[in-house]
């Protein structure tokens, strides 16, 4: 065989080749499962259910706040124990507490070490607000700790269609008040990925974003968490580098000692 024709017959040989190769379907990755959900107030009782079984955690992590008027970050050591007790130190460098921020529920304490002042009020958003940027109940913060939301102030679930197949996407409508609620819900875990607060009105008034979910003591929960104004101008993220969901919790886990040094100043003044 001559030289050019070998060269042709070369040619034709890879031509042939790259067609079977084009041709060849590569093995497609299994879908993942959704799970079945028949209607709004089952995929409600479902989330319900998961979030009940998150009683409190403990946990050490990062803080960052942004906002027009402060912004810090820091690491904090977390505490909190359904419904409404929460703890949360900030810590320098050393790991000892600059800020610590103690709610039951009815009282709220912020004690700064480096003024000597104790402030303390109501539990009340508008005072939470003081140690966060964002507005919201301290029922809903505590719960999106745990990557939910405070599931007992909500009704009148209604499912909403989905362009995404990924996601189911509930809406319910606040108990209390008239705002409404969105919930962006794996399909395959049934984790909230998204919350979604929305006034009277209609505009959006706060987001919570979870993610980079693991799992413990038989709870899988968020280690990143996410809150943004509607605005979008304020913002807390929080993630954790540990964290134990239904830690068991000592008697005093809530108790702040203060010393005689330390003057009460009530929020506001």
């Amino acid at each position: 065989m001559s030289h050019p024709v070998r060269r042709l017959a070369f040619f034709f040989f890879s031509l042939l080749l790259l067609c079977l190769a084009a041709c060849a379907r590569l093995p497609t990755a299994p879908v993942a499962e959704r799970l079945p959900v028949g209607s709004a107030d089952e995929l409600l009782k479902q989330l319900q259910a998961r979030a009940a079984a998150v009683t409190g955690l403990k946990a050490r992590g990062n803080v960052a706040v942004t906002s027009p008027q402060k912004n810090y970050s820091g690491n904090i050591l977390l505490t909190a124990a359904k419904p409404a007790k929460l703890r949360v130190d900030i810590l320098n460098f050393w790991g000892q507490s600059l800020v610590t921020f103690l709610s039951d529920g009815q009282e709220m304490n912020l004690l700064v070490y480096s003024d000597s002042k104790l402030y303390k009020g109501p539990a009340t958003p508008e005072n939470l607000r003081r140690f966060l940027p964002v507005v919201v109940s301290q029922e809903d913060f505590l719960a999106a700790l745990t990557g939910h939301i405070a599931f007992q102030h909500y009704g009148k679930p209604v499912l909403l269609s989905s362009p995404d197949p990924a996601v189911y996407l509930l809406e319910l409508t606040g108990r209390d008040l008239p705002e409404k609620v969105k919930l962006t819900v794996d399909a395959q875990t049934l984790q909230l990925l998204t919350v979604q607060w929305f006034s009277p009105q209609g505009p959006e008034t706060l987001r919570a974003d979870f993610s980079n979910f693991l799992s413990n003591s038989g709870i899988s929960g968020p280690s990143e968490i996410r809150l943004v104004s509607g605005d979008g101008e304020n913002q807390v993220r929080v993630r954790y580098r540990d964290v134990t969901f239904n830690a068991p919790l000592t008697a005093t886990a809530f108790n702040l000692p203060v010393s005689g040094t330390i003057r009460e100043v009530p929020f506001g003044q």
